[in-house]
């Protein structure tokens, strides 16, 4: 009788979690600021709309000197992921000076892939295939935390290499489970005086992701604290 009901549930089940896939999936990136904390002092700006985005860069060159670069306005190659080339511009206006239209100095510094998993969360491809984790820079107060349904338990469709590269320093435990779609395991918590360690595993299997937080649990952080010579630790995985 209960294998009957199981298998009479399994369509309605299914349907509700494609359902569910989908509604994260389609999550529209916020406009605004967006930045990896780990690095400090380059950041960048994204605009969606109806479908094309636009965004643009700033940073240094190799001397130091400050550079900006854009893409797009661009068509996104579906909800979640956007495609499009690095321009530099050059022999513009300065901020006290007369108006003096800029050139474009290099069409194509190279490509830039931009996938989001959450409205507040992507991994941005870089064009030495490097690739790093934004988030929607916070300055206003409350944090926004991504949206998105949230399970109590995770899956391997939870617990994967895109969902893993969007978590970055500065996020709340919140934002974790939204960006991974899943809660993290409250009976896997670990402390010490220095950090403590959530768990999102999948259960029966040895899948599992792990992040490091400050000791009151509320924050991403790097346990090696931007040390000279290291390189941010602040997760960990098995089995993907």
């Amino acid at each position: 009788m209960q294998v009957t009901l199981f298998k009479k549930a399994m369509p309605k089940l299914s349907s509700a979690l494609l359902i569910m896939t989908s509604a994260y999936a389609h999550a529209t990136p916020e406009s605004g600021w967006w930045w990896n904390e780990a690095e400090g002092g380059r950041g960048y700006t994204i605009e969606v709309q109806n479908g094309v985005m636009f965004m643009s860069g700033y940073m240094y060159d190799d001397s130091g000197k400050p550079v900006w670069y854009v893409s797009g306005p661009t068509a996104m190659q579906n909800s979640t992921t956007y495609k499009g080339t690095w321009l530099q511009y050059g022999g513009g206006q300065t901020l006290n000076g007369p108006y003096r239209s800029p050139t474009v100095t290099n069409s194509n510094v190279g490509n830039v892939t931009v996938t989001f998993s959450s409205a507040t969360t992507a991994t941005m491809t870089l064009p030495s295939g490097v690739t790093i984790p934004l988030t929607r820079y916070s300055f206003g107060g409350t944090t926004p935390t991504p949206t998105g349904p949230v399970a109590a338990i995770c899956t391997t469709a939870n617990i994967n290499t895109q969902r893993y590269n969007a978590i970055a320093i500065g996020m709340t435990p919140d934002q974790v489970n939204a960006t991974l779609g899943c809660k993290y395991d409250t009976s896997r918590t670990q402390r010490n005086n220095l950090f403590t360690t959530y768990i999102w595993p999948v259960p029966g299997t040895f899948t599992y992701l792990g992040v490091y937080f400050d000791t009151a649990g509320t924050k991403v952080i790097d346990v090696f604290n931007g040390a000279p010579g290291t390189t941010p630790s602040y997760k960990f995985s098995m089995g993907f």
